[in-house]
C-alpha cells in the first residue's frame, strides 16, 4: 500500500476551505482555520506539505511559516504561500519567511495541483536522502557494541575453548545475545524504511481495541512483573477499529514497553480508551521522569543522536514506526507530560464505520513537554 501524502490547509475562510478539500480529495487533508491552530495540528500530525493562507487574525502566515522552519522536525515540510496579495514584495517576504512557492488567488486548480505534486515529489526525494544518511549513521554506532561482544566471545571459544562446559555455554550465550540485539536493529530499520518509503503492506480489518489492547498486556505481563510495575486496564469497552491488527498490536506493545521501563519501582502503567466524535483515544500512561524538552523535536523520528541522561538502550526507532503506523491507518499519536509525572502517550484512531470528524481542532490536539524516553 502507497503511503498517502498528508496536507495541512490552512485558512480563515470557510469557502476556501471547502474549494481545498474537494480538490485535494485524494490526499490525506488536514485543515485549519488559524495560525495558532495550524502550528498546534502540523506538530501533532506532521504534514508533508502545508498550503498556508497569509491574512488570518491572530497570527499570519508569515510567523506561522517562520515558527514551521525554527522547528526541527517540521523544518523540512514543503510550504505554499496561498494569497490574494499578488505584489513582488509580498513574494519576497513570503520566501525570507521559508515558504517554497507563492500561489496567487484566486488560482487555477489545474496548476495548484501540480505544484503540489512537485513539491511533494521532491519531499519525497529529500526524505529518502536523509533516511540513508540518518540508517548509515545509526548502523555505525548501534552496530558496533554487538558486534564487538559477537568477536570477543567467538575469539574465547576458537583460540582458547574452556573446558568448563558452563564456561563455554555463558560464552554461547553471550553471542546469542549479541546476533539476537543485532537482528532486532536491522530488522526495525527495514521496517521503518518500508514505512517511510510507502512500501509497507497492511492487512486490514476490523479488530476490537480491547482485544489488542488485552493481548499486548498478556504479553508483558511477566516483563512488568519483574520490573515490580502494576498494569491497570481502564474499562473493557469495545471499539471497533479497521487496522492491521498485528501493526496495531505493535504499536500498543511498544508504548507500554516504554512505560514499564521508565516506570519507578511499584509503580503503575495505565492503559485506557475513550471514543468521541467518530473517533477512539487509546491512552499509555506512565509515572516516570520524563526527559529534557531538547530532545522532543526527534521523540517520533528515529535515527537521534541526542540522548537523555537515563537513557541508556533503545535507539527511538520503535516511537518512529509507531508514528508511521498509526499516520498511514488515518490516524495520529502524541504526547503529554509535566516533570517529574510521568507521560501520556496517545493513538488517536477513526472507528470502525464511525462518522469521523476530517481534522482536530486546536483544542483537541495536546501540548508537548517533557516525555519519557523512547525505546
Amino acid at each position: 500500500m502507497s503511503k498517502q501524502c498528508r496536507i495541512l490547509a490552512v485558512d480563515d475562510d470557510p469557502l476556501n476551505v471547502s474549494i481545498l478539500e474537494d480538490l485535494l480529495e485524494d490526499y490525506d487533508l488536514c485543515t485549519a482555520t488559524s495560525g495558532e491552530e495550524a502550528l498546534a495540528l502540523a506538530r501533532s500530525c506532521t504534514p508533508d506539505l502545508v498550503l498556508l493562507d497569509i491574512m488570518m487574525p491572530g497570527m499570519d502566515g508569515y510567523e506561522v511559516c517562520r515558527q514551521l522552519r525554527q522547528d526541527e522536525r517540521l523544518a523540512g515540510v514543503k510550504v505554499i504561500l496561498v494569497s490574494a496579495k499578488a505584489g513582488v514584495d509580498e513574494r519576497l517576504k513570503g520566501y525570507a519567511a521559508g515558504a517554497d512557492d507563492y500561489v496567487v488567488k484566486p488560482f487555477d486548480c489545474e496548476e495548484l495541483l501540480a505544484k503540489i505534486r512537485v513539491y511533494l515529489r521532491l519531499r519525497s526525494m529529500e526524505e529518502v536522502d536523509q533516511l540513508k544518511s540518518s540508517m548509515l549513521r545509526l548502523l555505525r554506532h548501534e552496530m558496533r557494541t554487538p558486534i564487538t561482544g559477537m568477536i570477543s566471545g567467538l575469539e574465547i571459544l576458537a583460540d582458547a575453548c574452556p573446558e568448563d562446559p558452563a564456561q563455554r555455554k555463558s560464552m554461547v550465550r553471550l553471542v546469542l545475545k549479541n546476533v539476537r540485539r543485532l537482528h532486532h536493529l536491522v530488522e526495525k530499520v527495514v521496517q521503518l524504511s518500508a514505512l517511510e518509503a510507502g512500501e509497507y503492506s497492511f492487512q486490514r480489518e476490523v479488530n476490537e481495541l480491547s482485544e489488542l489492547v488485552n493481548d499486548a498486556v498478556d504479553a508483558r505481563s511477566a516483563q512488568a512483573t519483574e520490573r515490580n510495575v502494576t498494569l491497570v486496564v481502564a474499562g473493557d469497552d469495545a471499539f471497533p477499529v479497521h487496522v492491521d491488527g498485528q501493526a496495531m498490536g505493535q504499536v500498543i506493545g511498544d508504548l507500554l514497553d516504554n512505560a514499564i521501563r521508565f516506570s519507578p519501582d511499584g509503580g503503575a502503567v495505565e492503559i485506557g480508551a475513550k471514543a468521541d466524535s467518530g473517533e477512539v483515544s487509546l491512552a499509555v500512561r506512565d509515572h516516570g521522569k520524563g526527559i529534557a524538552r531538547a530532545c522532543l523535536p526527534s521523540l517520533f523520528t528515529g535515527f537521534s543522536d541526542s540522548d537523555a541522561p537515563h537513557h541508556t538502550n533503545g535507539t527511538g526507532l520503535s516511537l518512529a514506526i509507531a508514528r508511521q503506523i498509526v499516520q498511514q491507518h488515518e490516524g495520529r499519536i502524541h504526547v503529554e507530560s509535566e516533570p517529574d509525572h510521568g507521560c501520556c502517550f496517545t493513538v488517536v484512531l477513526p472507528l470502525a464505520g464511525g462518522d469521523r470528524v476530517p481534522s482536530a481542532s486546536a483544542s483537541e490536539v495536546a501540548q508537548v513537554s517533557d516525555v519519557g524516553s523512547p525505546n
